[in-house]
């Protein structure tokens, strides 16, 4: 029935054609990818939910794929934004990066984590940045461990760091 519609109304049909040819065309050049990026379900997604919930409002949590980036910027409650000694600011500075590694461990789900491949956190001071990366899988293992000594040997052999300066 719909075809005999259409061929009686000829422009109809190429008018039809040439429509589909555009959208085809637009899903080739990338235009609907954004959203159906949005729309796959990875483990870093799942993180980011229940991260978003419990972490500071000043950290930014974001997924690339399925690897976990946050920047967060130093509370100024722990580290005094006015410190500039690097002796003083690189204790606290690596005190506060564990902590957060914990705090993620702690606050997210425990089988997302581990299938989320790398764990990005750069924590920001106006006097020092932290860049740090490890895999998901060594995150989730901080959430069991309790003895301190453990924890920062856990965090010294699964967590890469690097320090940039500012002057």
């Amino acid at each position: 029935m719909v075809l005999k519609s259409l061929m009686k109304n000829p422009i109809l049909m190429v008018g039809f054609l040439f429509l589909a040819i555009f959208l085809f065309g637009l899903r080739d050049k990338g235009f609907f990818a954004k959203r159906a990026n949005k729309l796959v379900p990875t483990s870093c997604k799942a993180v980011m939910v229940r991260l978003d919930k419990y972490l500071h409002k000043s950290w930014d949590v974001e997924c690339d794929g399925n690897n976990l980036v946050i920047n967060a910027p130093v509370d100024k409650k722990i580290v005094d934004p006015n410190l500039k000694d690097p002796k003083l600011l690189k204790p606290l500075m690596y005190k506060a990066l564990a902590n957060s590694y914990i705090s993620i461990s702690r606050y997210s789900p425990p089988d997302s984590l581990e299938r989320t491949m790398i764990i990005s956190v750069r924590l920001i001071h106006p006097h020092m940045t932290l860049n740090s990366i490890s895999e998901g899988k060594h995150v989730s293992n901080l959430k069991g461990i309790k003895n301190f000594k453990n924890i920062s040997k856990h965090i010294r052999e699964t967590i890469q760091v690097q320090e940039v300066t500012k002057k």
